[in-house]
């Protein structure tokens, strides 16, 4: 209930400086499309300011929100009474009017409408009911989000999984917000199926300033909905589309201000740039094609003059990121004297191998838009498909895995696996063909204004690959980041409209169906047929997101390895016991460390640090593994003491037997020794059982999960203090 009164405030402060902000009409309601962006945006930035506000003073708690929320609320009624009182009042009667003439224009879009109208019903059910299941979201999204709840503020914790650390925060406040009030994540997935809204609001709008049908503004909308990557992320903690719906929304922003020649919406549009910078850093490497096609379209439209909004959009960019998205990078710099993380975390993620690599990096990407979610032609074409880009690496004389850090083993995705799902089949049956559509055309029909601007987003589809490839090592969950791109630049999907029903006009409605009917119940882990199955035989709805949560997947009868020790420590170990954690990096950490909230006091340890921790303030200690894997790191690479000596197979060992050592990997995936030049990318540590009984703790329980799922291969010990027996 307080998250509710919480919300409410948020969105009623804001609807208020929406109505106060938003450029109005001759009679003075705000302009159709500022008002449900400025809304969006300002709830959003309204909740980044309070809690970073708030952290600075170690103040994160439920009723210091609530009055930050009432300061705002009395804010934004102040500025409100003071200005001309506005309203603003949705023209949906309107829009639905409108929408409706364009899909009787066109039966097939009417039926993909239905398609579109199903899909989007079952992901408002799965957002609603789902529980945060996804392992990157366990160790790394909402995991820090749950430590950050505990000590009050956002600064960086002890933790194995740089992620938590480094990363940009904005989207993981949000979950904070959340958690706060509920001590569960429920409705969380909202957050990513709000950015969708924000995506196909933006785009439609985008297509209405360039003058396009309303037959083709929906025709681009469906099928953008209908890529298998996005219909994954919309009930997922993935945030590719929700920062690709927040910088659509500055790109519109920016169009729709040179058109009204107002700098205000310059300052939003800025607003919105800058959270997505804060939010994941695609933002940033975006940010170069963005910013260039806003260079083009101020130049189209003020000639001379075109410098003016560009300038003013940087100074405010800057600004709104130094007051909305700078703290987690301040933190970096203040912890590893980089903006960007540590030294191992730059080199994990950082580009390497030449001109050459970049050109690789960029074929790579390009051949990832063969995407076969859902369908198994592949097993037919796609080997044709790898054997075509192997031929151009071998034409270019660049070796395959040059620049990569995670490979896809040169496999034609065809799962519904969320974190390697692309666009599926209509990312390079419709997206792709509109994006050299856009190019071509652009050249050959310059005084068309619709054209040459959908050459633009063409173009910087392009562009944004290019920077990508140039800054990130290649990996296979990059086809996440393609996503985001891919949105950008979706405009170009109107191009792709055909007017006539026709062979590949039917085709393309088989495709766009099967996967708003068919596919989107049946993602990986999230079938509706086993949920709804799973819900019928529980007694519960907690119950049944519990067992959701906790199976390795769905239709599993059994719980991953942190759902037993949850159990047991819920059991086995009384309330208000103080249980240090020694953790791997691949721990799901939050389902152990929401236990905080129920009168435990588990404390994370880092695995690297142990001999130097005194354990005897601790009751009981677990160990989540035999060896302890850690990408937080205590020295840099050149300070780092190697005790260990390298077998000629290139093994890692120590002459004699140790209850506590470990060894370090560098970024070649070797086992880093002295004298070597490569920077060190994780400890593995190992604990030994008698390490501990040196230091007065027994052994009390051991658990040996074994799994032909590798991640979920766990050896847990227990141990408790003799002294506090």
């Amino acid at each position: 209930m307080m998250f509710f009164i919480s919300l409410l405030m948020v969105f009623v402060s804001s609807y208020f400086m929406t109505c106060v902000f938003s450029p109005k009409d001759e009679t003075n309601r705000p302009k159709s499309v500022y008002p449900f962006l400025y809304l969006l945006l300002i709830m959003f930035a309204q909740v980044i300011l309070t809690m970073e506000t708030l952290s600075l003073f170690s103040a994160i708690k439920e009723n210091n929100v609530l009055l930050m929320n009432v300061l705002f609320l009395i804010l934004s009624i102040v500025l409100w009474l003071k200005s001309s009182r506005p309203l603003y009042i949705p023209r949906i009667k309107e829009t639905y009017s409108q929408i409706l003439k364009g899909l009787k224009r066109d039966k097939i879009l009417m039926i993909m409408a239905f398609g579109f109208v199903f899909f989007i019903l079952t992901v408002i059910v799965l957002d609603a009911f789902l529980p945060v299941n996804g392992a990157d979201a366990l160790t790394y999204h909402l995991n820090r989000a749950s430590y950050w709840m505990f000590q009050g503020n956002l600064n960086h914790f002890t933790i194995s999984d740089d992620r938590n650390l480094v990363m940009p925060i904005n989207s993981e406040i949000l979950y904070l917000w959340n958690i706060l009030f509920f001590k569960n994540d429920i409705g969380l997935y909202f957050i990513s199926f709000i950015g969708y809204i924000g995506v196909i609001f933006s785009i439609y709008n985008i297509l209405q300033y360039f003058g396009f049908s309303e037959r083709r503004k929906l025709w681009a909308i469906f099928i953008l909905s209908s890529f298998a990557s996005v219909m994954a992320q919309v009930s997922s903690l993935e945030t590719d589309v929700l920062i690709a719906g927040i910088i659509l929304a500055s790109i519109t922003l920016f169009l729709y201000a040179l058109k009204d020649k107002n700098h205000s919406v310059i300052y939003f549009s800025s607003l919105a740039y800058a959270i997505a910078m804060g939010t994941k850093s695609p933002a940033v490497i975006a940010f170069p094609g963005v910013f260039l096609l806003m260079a083009y379209f101020s130049y189209k439209d003020l000639k001379k003059e075109c410098y003016k909004p560009l300038v003013s959009f940087l100074v405010f960019l800057f600004i709104n990121f130094m007051i909305f998205s700078s703290y987690n990078y301040i933190l970096n710099f203040i912890d590893y004297k980089s903006f960007l993380g540590s030294e191992s975390a730059r080199a994990v993620h950082g580009f390497t191998g030449g001109y050459k690599a970049f050109i690789a990096n960029y074929i790579r990407y390009i051949f990832m838009m063969f995407d076969f979610s859902g369908f198994k032609y592949s097993e037919y074409v796609g080997e044709h498909i790898i054997n075509a880009k192997l031929a151009i690496f071998n034409f270019l004389h660049i070796p395959e895995n040059l620049g990569v850090s995670m490979s896809d083993n040169n496999i034609i995705n065809n799962r519904f696996l969320n974190v390697k799902v692309g666009t599926g089949l209509l990312g390079f049956l419709v997206f792709m063909p509109a994006v050299i559509t856009s190019i071509i055309l652009g050249f050959l029909r310059k005084n068309s204004k619709k054209i040459t601007a959908m050459q633009a987003f063409g173009f910087m589809f392009f562009i944004n690959v290019g920077v990508m490839s140039g800054i990130l090592a290649y990996m296979v969950f990059s086809v996440r980041f393609l996503t985001f791109l891919v949105l950008l630049s979706c405009p170009v999907l109107a191009l792709s409209y055909i007017r006539k029903t026709n062979i590949i006009k039917l085709l393309l409605l088989f495709f766009v169906m099967s996967y708003f009917l068919i596919m989107s119940i049946n993602l990986s882990g999230r079938q509706h047929g086993e949920i709804a199955k799973l819900i019928l035989k529980t007694p519960t709805l907690h119950y049944a997101r519990e067992t959701l949560r906790c199976a390795l997947y769905t239709g599993y009868e059994g719980r991953r390895p942190f759902c037993y020790i949850k159990d047991y420590i819920q059991t086995d170990i009384p309330k208000g016991s103080k249980i240090g954690v020694f953790a791997d990096a691949s721990d799901s950490s939050y389902i152990i460390n929401m236990l905080n909230a129920y009168g435990y006091k588990i404390i994370t340890l880092l695995p690297e640090k142990a001999p130097t921790y005194n354990l005897s303030a601790y009751d009981y200690i677990i160990s989540t593994n035999k060896v302890l894997t850690s990408t937080v790191l205590l020295t840099d690479t050149k300070n780092t003491e190697i005790k260990y000596l390298i077998d000629k197979y290139g093994r890692a060992y120590y002459p004699e037997y140790q209850p506590f050592s470990c060894v370090y990997e560098d970024v070649d995936k070797e086992f880093h020794y002295k004298d070597r030049d490569n920077i060190i990318m994780d400890s593995r540590c190992f604990i030994d059982t008698p390490f501990f009984e040196k230091r007065n703790f027994v052994l009390i329980k051991a658990f040996d999960f074994k799994s032909e799922m590798r991640e979920y291969t766990r050896y847990v010990s227990v141990y408790k203090n003799k002294k506090k027996s």
